[in-house]
């Protein structure tokens, strides 16, 4: 039976098969290609769900009209579904044993030549595709990124309801709160001078529906951060976000990994429940990154005792200074050329890093720069731990325990873009757990937020507040996919008491606090309920389900890594007239060109 039927069309272009043979059909769609073979013309007529071929022979009424037909034309198409004849019948597409030998044809609209071809390895620019995104759309690997997207949101949806979630919009315009990013600001036309901000998350919106008693919460959220774009970064995007009353850690962990199973269920994937979880320090030191893709085994190790006495004065002196020396082992990585090997001591210099240490073990020895200051017991202890190989490579960096960690990192990172090692799996999913709550800021000299400043504290750790503030560990959480963050949440403060001397230790006076964050600071003096939740990155978790490395493919309007949609020519200028009705003027603006 027919999914669509409406007056112009009785079938999609993708629905017909053999059982239709005989049936006189209308189908409505573009025209993607025309051949003519030997007098005989074949059109593929496609639209969103699917492609079928028409054929018009030289007695039909339609042939001529058939050869006037470009590329891109709208049509309507009437006639009789037929078996396609044997060899031609293609049996790896919905519609390849049949086609439609045309009756009628009548051109819905013409089309201009096109500015790209629409083709899946047209190797267009991206500026283009982004200019002509309506045309882009039409590419179906495009298309059907979105149609996923569209049945996801709705496997979100229908979880979170069965599980008692109520979907509550929250505000737009709102307010600045500081989240760790610039607001997008809207001026007030009816207040001069003052201004909404866009919301970067509905953080405090959704702790104030927790304390209104709203118990479960979640929505599709529009967020807004100026930001510096990336590939995973657009300057408004939706996250799956919810909040929930009376929970600790794991209960948000099982919410979120259940709507997971759901969600990869209906693609087709069987991923395994629960997810692994790591502390935050036990990650970095083994991980080097709180983001660390599983999907590889690479792992950094200690091997500071190895050079607990060495004679080599970078590891000793770091060694002495009460830091580490770590290394990572790259299994075939003896191919590094020497250039290789200094880009990468480069850009972990200008990371911090003072600098790398690298050995090869090939035909059976070492090979290294650095073999001088090295004793045959230290060699030979790091081909034990690392169990090095023939044909392997092992970087080393010495320093401070956190900035060697993350030079490690980074090395990593590299060894796996570099030598593509074998994946152990498909989805690797890790909660990374307890974050330190706060941070030196390096310009203002304060505590601030790692994540955000209504985390709370460790219980067993809130005395630590006073004592020793950047050692107190947080209920924070972050959700990591393929070595992706997809989502960031906490357990929150319920109490005033606490939030206000976190606000305090960030350098924040009882009248700043009271400005900033009043909304959500008087609310909890009113029963607060202890509550917890996450946001979820919804772009990037179907960017990773289709397999693609840029959040754009799958946005049906993005912008460019500059924040512009050069399909709209936004951002633009406004008018005299409207500023002068928002009580704004432009100073000292460079022109153009």
């Amino acid at each position: 039976m027919s999914t669509t039927s409406t007056a112009l069309r009785t079938h999609t272009c993708g629905e017909l098969n053999a059982g239709d043979i005989g049936r006189t059909v209308t189908l409505c769609g573009w025209m993607d290609v025309k051949r003519n073979h030997g007098g005989v013309i074949f059109i593929n007529l496609r639209d969103l769900y699917g492609v079928t071929q028409i054929v018009v022979g030289p007695e039909s009424p339609v042939f001529k009209a058939a050869e006037e037909l470009k590329s891109e034309f709208v049509l309507r198409v009437t006639g009789r579904v037929s078996a396609r004849p044997g060899a031609n019948a293609n049996k790896n597409m919905p519609t390849g044993e049949i086609e439609v030998v045309a009756e009628t044809l009548e051109i819905l609209n013409a089309s201009q030549p096109l500015p790209f071809e629409l083709s899946e390895h047209a190797g267009v620019n991206e500026d283009t595709r982004l200019r002509y995104r309506y045309l882009d759309l039409r590419m179906p690997r495009i298309a059907r990124n979105l149609v996923l997207r569209s049945r996801l949101a709705n496997v979100v949806r229908a979880y979170l309801n069965s599980l008692g979630f109520n979907e509550i919009e929250t505000p737009v315009l709102t307010r600045s709160t500081p989240e760790g990013a610039r607001d997008f600001v809207v001026p007030a036309r009816g207040a001069p001078g003052s201004f909404y901000a866009l919301p970067q998350s509905p953080q405090v919106f959704k702790q104030l529906l927790m304390v209104s008693g709203m118990d479960r919460y979640f929505q599709l959220a529009r967020n807004f951060r100026d930001e510096d774009l990336r590939a995973d970064r657009q300057p408004e995007h939706t996250q799956i976000d919810l909040e929930m009353s009376f929970v600790t850690e794991a209960d948000v962990a099982a919410v979120v990994e259940g709507m997971m199973k759901e969600v990869f269920d209906r693609t087709g994937e069987k991923i395994e429940t629960p997810f692994p979880e790591m502390e935050y320090e036990d990650v970095m030191l083994r991980y080097g990154s709180d983001k660390p893709d599983l999907r590889f085994s690479l792992e950094i190790k200690d091997c500071s005792s190895i050079f607990a006495d060495s004679g080599f004065k970078v590891f000793r002196g770091a060694l002495d200074a009460g830091g580490v020396v770590r290394g990572i082992k790259g299994e075939g990585g003896a191919a590094y050329s020497r250039g290789e090997i200094d880009k990468l001591t480069e850009l972990l210099k200008k990371n911090g890093a003072k600098g790398l240490v690298w050995l090869k073990f090939k035909d059976g020895k070492f090979d290294s720069p650095t073999l001088k200051f090295l004793d045959e017991a230290e060699l030979s202890g790091l081909r034990t731990l690392y169990s090095l190989g023939e044909g392997d490579i092992l970087f080393i960096c010495a320093g401070e325990r956190s900035a060697t960690a993350r030079h490690m990192g980074m090395v990593r990172n590299e060894l796996i873009a570099r030598l593509k090692p074998a994946a152990v799996k498909k989805w690797a999913f890790l909660w990374v757990r307890h974050f330190p709550l706060l941070e030196k800021d390096p310009d203002s000299g304060h505590w601030t937020f790692t994540h955000n400043p209504f985390t709370a504290p460790l219980p067993e750790e809130l005395r630590k507040l006073d004592t020793d503030p950047g050692g107190v560990r947080s209920c924070q959480y972050d959700l990591v996919l393929n070595g992706v963050e997809l989502g960031s949440g906490s357990v929150r403060n319920h109490s005033r008491a606490v939030q206000e001397k976190i606000f305090g230790l960030m350098g924040y006076s009882p009248n700043e606090i009271q400005r900033r964050f009043g909304m959500i600071v008087n609310a909890l003096d009113f029963g607060a309920p202890p509550h917890g939740g996450i946001g979820i990155g919804f772009d990037r978790l179907i960017g990773i389900i289709c397999g693609t490395d840029s959040i754009r493919d799958v946005i049906a309007f993005p912008k460019t890594t500059s924040g512009a949609c050069l399909m709209t020519d936004a951002p633009s200028r406004l008018d005299d007239r409207q500023l002068k009705e928002l009580h704004l003027r432009i100073d000292d603006v460079k022109s153009e060109g």
